[in-house]
């Protein structure tokens, strides 16, 4: 990624926040991070990366609400950022913390039996 598409990036990563946490609050879909923003060279489309804290429903529910309210969002973001396009936005959800978490418990379990084989 060149230093344009990555600043262009950064940028829809911090107006899409602020849109999915005060414009669409309505949603109700917990704390709701941007992780990462993956924009192409020609900055036409964007791959928008979320994860979900203290939400109640499942990860694919929520990314339904929030696809639902794509084209609203856009329009959000075309009011908060100066481009000559606004990119087309897909959203997907980021599971690198939870697959973290998993890995985290898994080298605990091998330590764990590790002190037991031990004693």
């Amino acid at each position: 990624m060149s230093i344009r598409t990555e600043k262009v990036a950064e940028e829809i990563r911090h107006r899409i926040s602020d849109v999915l946490s005060k414009d669409l609050a309505e949603l109700h879909l917990g704390l709701v991070t941007v992780t990462k923003v993956r924009i192409s060279s020609d900055l036409k489309n964007a791959k928008i990366y979320l994860s979900f804290i203290g939400n109640k429903e499942t990860v694919d529910v929520c990314l339904n609400k929030i696809n639902a309210r794509k084209k609203q969002i856009r329009m959000h973001l075309s009011s908060k950022i100066y481009l000559r396009n606004v990119p087309e936005i897909s959203f997907y959800f980021d599971d690198a913390a939870e697959y973290s978490s998993r890995i985290d418990e898994l080298i605990k379990q091998i330590h764990k039996d590790d002190d037991t084989d031990g004693k």
